[in-house]
């Protein structure tokens, strides 16, 4: 293949993600790791979904930031030892429903199915309720305090994004699962990827605080 010695590359591109607070704390804690091994950067605009894909066929030269797992389909991308961060999956409920909530004890659960880490833990869970899919946090919030459904599952950051404090003091909220967050890079670069780690693994802003589930 035409990549398989490639010579190391001093700039690399990838797609820019979704603005949000996580996105951003990534490029932040990944820039100046780059810079210490004399690597630039360049996010560029590309379609989302088909990101992965594009980085996997060596278009782009790797995503900024994904949960751990997805070589397993995009066999071509390989993962930093170090996580640049953890995603938190929390399960949000009326305030005095039950005493930490799990799903089992609710009957109908909503989750937003462009984040397939939600999917994956209803499945693993083998919750026997009702699953309702619903784009927009927002009327879920609203479903919630109508008691129309019993629980929400949605990713931390979308929370603290999205809704203000005084909107979520009517829930109560828990970390039902965690994720880290890797960057990947297309093999390619593998050498590229043995040095950030060492720059990542020395950072202190790679030490990160680990939130258990309870």
């Amino acid at each position: 293949m035409a990549w398989a010695n490639a010579p190391i590359k001093q700039t690399l591109v990838f797609n820019k993600p979704l603005d949000t607070h996580v996105s951003r704390l990534l490029i932040k804690r990944l820039t100046p790791a780059y810079k210490a091994i004399g690597v630039d950067i360049s996010i560029i605009e590309f379609d989302h979904k088909s990101s992965l894909a594009a980085a996997n066929l060596g278009e782009l030269d790797g995503q900024i930031g994904r949960v751990i797992g997805i070589s397993k389909e995009y066999p071509n991308l390989i993962a930093s030892n170090t996580p640049l961060m953890y995603l938190n999956l929390v399960l949000l409920t009326n305030k005095g429903q039950c005493e930490n909530c799990r799903i089992q004890q609710l009957s109908t659960i909503s989750h937003n199915p462009s984040y397939p880490f939600a999917q994956k833990f209803i499945a693993q869970e083998k919750f026997k309720g009702e699953v309702i899919s619903n784009n927009n946090l927002a009327s879920q919030l609203h479903m919630l305090r109508d008691r129309t459904i019993d629980g929400i599952l949605v990713l931390e950051y979308l929370l603290t994004h999205h809704i203000d404090d005084a909107t979520l003091a009517h829930f109560d909220k828990r970390i039902v699962s965690q994720k880290p967050i890797h960057h990947y890079l297309h093999k390619q670069h593998k050498a590229i990827l043995a040095q950030l780690d060492l720059q990542l693994m020395q950072s202190a802003e790679a030490t990160l605080e680990h939130k258990t589930p309870k």
